[in-house]
């Protein structure tokens, strides 16, 4: 169960796009359509579409609690942030690595520690997205702020 939350936590962390806490630093896709591949252990492959708009946060997902501002290395063309969410039940650390020009392509690989464990100590989680266009019926898909 704890490692189905995480993943949906995770899967939501890098679709929808919803701003809690932001840098210049922090990677932005480009506003539009985008098609996310998520891949965990808990549930295999998933693939979803979203409509990304102009206030994109990759790192910190809707209803995560108190999380800090993100911490964000560069190194060459690799992007590395961290995060930690506090919730009443404890913390989540997230440290994802992103690639990619965030234009037409960018991969993230994630991995969430849970302090205490909530039945698993962390979950690990690949995400390829791909854009697929500017145009997005936010009806049709989730869309971001």
């Amino acid at each position: 169960m704890a490692q189905r939350l995480a993943t949906a936590t995770a899967t939501l962390v890098l679709t929808t796009g919803l701003a809690l806490a932001a840098s210049d630093d922090v990677p932005k896709r480009k506003p539009g359509l985008w098609e996310m591949t998520t891949v965990a252990a808990g549930t295999g492959m998933t693939t979803v579409r979203a409509c990304i708009g102009p206030d994109d946060d990759l790192v910190t997902p809707q209803g995560s609690g108190d999380c800090s501002e993100p911490k964000v290395r560069r190194v060459d063309d690799d992007i590395f942030v961290d995060v930690v969410c506090k919730k009443p039940y404890g913390r989540q650390i997230m440290s994802t690595a992103f690639t990619g020009d965030f234009d037409k392509r960018y991969r993230a690989t994630m991995k969430i520690t849970f302090d205490p464990p909530e039945g698993v100590p962390n979950e690990g989680v690949i995400i390829d997205g791909r854009y697929i266009g500017p145009d997005c019926d936010p009806k049709t898909f989730p869309s971001s702020k």
